[in-house]
């Protein structure tokens, strides 16, 4: 799937689950209520329930649409490379790692990771699959891969490598502008690194 499915959300849902995923960033999973995100997306009660039985729906369709959000920026962004590699792949980590570090406490992070990891791992499966993807695609393209290749590194092994940085860059601070020096240096080190491999 390229494209997000929230052309085919009724308006009103596609609202409730943006309401959701702001509010399931700020309180976190377990803290987050229904009532809650009704207030939020500005709906009563009744009709939060009459479009999700129970927040591990509700949880599972905002898990879901931000998945496909973030999907779809992160293509468009890999498919119109105007700037370098680094600033594309530093664009790739700010669609994925920059609203909840904005939103969201470390704390909240780490739990809605862990309760969507044990509610729905395929969700995020599929998610880290096609990111992986897409990070490979670009150093491909770029030329960095084969230049890594040539020593045993493949372009998935670099892509993980990238998105386990930025995992732990997330989770050992909770500024954005720390998250991004951090990453731009990991991302550099893997650019570069190919040149030095090179000579």
């Amino acid at each position: 799937m390229h494209e997000s499915s929230e052309a085919a959300r009724p308006p009103r849902q596609a609202a409730i689950l943006e309401a959701a995923a702001k509010v399931f960033f700020q309180f976190g999973y377990r803290k987050t209520s229904m009532d809650d995100v009704a207030a939020a997306a500005k709906v009563s009660r009744q009709t939060l329930y009459l479009q999700f039985l129970n927040k591990e729906q509700l949880f599972r369709a905002a898990l879901e649409n931000v998945t496909e959000q973030m999907l779809v920026l992160i293509r468009r962004l890999a498919g119109n490379q105007n700037g370098s590699v680094e600033q594309t792949l530093i664009g790739v980590f700010e669609i994925l790692c920059g609203d909840s570090l904005a939103l969201s406490s470390q704390v909240n992070i780490a739990e809605l990771l862990a309760a969507a990891r044990s509610q729905e791992e395929n969700i995020v499966s599929r998610f880290e699959a096609a990111v992986l993807s897409v990070i490979a695609d670009i150093l491909t393209q770029a030329g960095t891969a084969a230049r890594w290749e040539r020593h045993g590194i493949g372009a998935q092994e670099l892509a993980r490598q990238l998105l386990d940085t930025s995992a732990g860059a997330k989770s050992a601070t909770a500024d954005l502008s720390d998250y991004r020096r951090r990453m731009a240096l990991a991302i550099r080190i893997i650019v570069m690194g190919a040149n030095e491999v090179e000579t």
